[in-house]
């Protein structure tokens, strides 16, 4: 009896305080990394990149926020609402300075209640275009992933003939993971045109998943049908969502060019598209210590004579700037607004 109360008072001070303790895994894994790949090696790799660089990184990330805000505002024009330039700017700014600091996207419902507040919209069209923003991007980096490993397959760079994992050619491999990508690309659209039978499914799972899952297609599902009515915005808001893409990994192509890595450009757009798949879906907040890791092992793949910690090393900087960039853009849109945290839980109990 008395082992089953220390169970339970654990349980509940392990999800009062979860947020927390992922936060400080998470900082020792930076730590960790950072350390293992040199500390005075990332220093000098950093002072390499130079002002010019900086400079060109900040203005080419601020254009795609730019760009972010633009396509959420032209999406919520389609739903005949009335978002400011501002307003949708920095909410995005919220939104991406929490998921930098607390995982599962809870940043993405910060945006939800700033824009609920901030523009005097409806709960359920900030939740609709919110949703809809989120499924138009995830299929657009899935579908830009799938061209760029169609061209990587066909035109074989490098050695892609020779190169062998586990005793099977690397083409192969690059076949498995196109038929993977066109797997989850028919599941996203399963789960907008075939809703309930996909739900059926995880509802055998997770009761709790099926009806946050449920919430999110059903006003994913009205913001888009009334999106169509505007069909010069939706192409709009494709184009911009494949040019902020491209423009973010093009961030990270830079940064190995400044370092004197001068590989394939298809192979690094690749390889920084798969770590936003894990920011995207995230363990550790902005997918800490697996974006980076997932990345310089893909590259190592196809340039095995890399050292893979050179290769870890760039990817911790790509990150570590685009940290600081968001935490002063993120902190600054928080607190021009007075942005209360408090407000998630209840919007988390509203929508499922």
């Amino acid at each position: 009896m008395i082992e089953e109360k220390r169970s339970l008072k654990l349980s509940r001070w392990m999800k009062k305080y979860y947020h927390v303790i992922i936060g400080v895994i998470t900082i020792c894994l930076i730590i960790l990394m950072i350390f293992f790949v040199d500390f005075i090696s990332l220093i000098n790799k950093i002072y390499l990149i130079g002002l010019y660089g900086t400079i060109i990184f900040i203005i080419a990330y601020t254009i795609t926020f730019i760009l972010r805000a633009y396509k959420l505002k032209l999406i919520f024009i389609g739903l005949n609402r009335d978002v400011s330039f501002l307003t949708s700017y920095f909410s995005i700014g919220t939104a991406f300075a929490i998921n930098e600091v607390i995982p599962a996207k809870v940043g993405d419902l910060a945006k939800i209640i700033f824009l609920k507040e901030h523009a005097d919209i409806k709960l359920s069209e900030s939740l609709g275009g919110s949703a809809l923003e989120r499924f138009l991007d995830l299929f657009i980096l899935f579908s830009i992933s799938f061209f760029a490993l169609i061209y990587i397959y066909v035109i074989k760079i490098g050695d892609n003939e020779t190169i062998t994992l586990f005793g099977i050619s690397l083409q192969f491999y690059l076949f498995l993971g196109t038929l993977l990508i066109i797997g989850i690309l028919a599941l996203l659209l399963l789960l907008v045109f075939k809703t309930e039978f996909v739900l059926k499914i995880v509802r055998k799972f997770s009761m709790k998943i099926a009806t946050l899952l449920e919430n999110f297609i059903e006003n994913f599902k009205k913001a888009l049908k009334r999106l169509r009515e505007h069909k010069k915005e939706l192409v709009i808001v494709i184009f911009i969502g494949c040019l902020i893409w491209l423009l973010e990994a093009l961030i990270g192509v830079m940064f190995f060019y400044l370092l004197g890595f001068d590989l394939n450009i298809f192979i690094l757009i690749l390889a920084l598209l798969f770590t936003y798949f894990s920011k995207a879906f995230p363990i550790t907040p902005e997918g800490w210590g697996i974006s980076e890791n997932l990345g310089a092992v893909f590259v190592l793949i196809f340039y095995p004579s890399i050292p893979y910690l050179d290769l870890l090393s760039i990817f911790i900087i790509e990150h570590l700037f685009r940290s600081a960039y968001i935490f002063f853009y993120g902190g600054y849109s928080i607190f021009r607004y007075n942005f209360n945290l408090k407000n998630i839980k209840q919007i988390k109990n509203e929508i499922g």
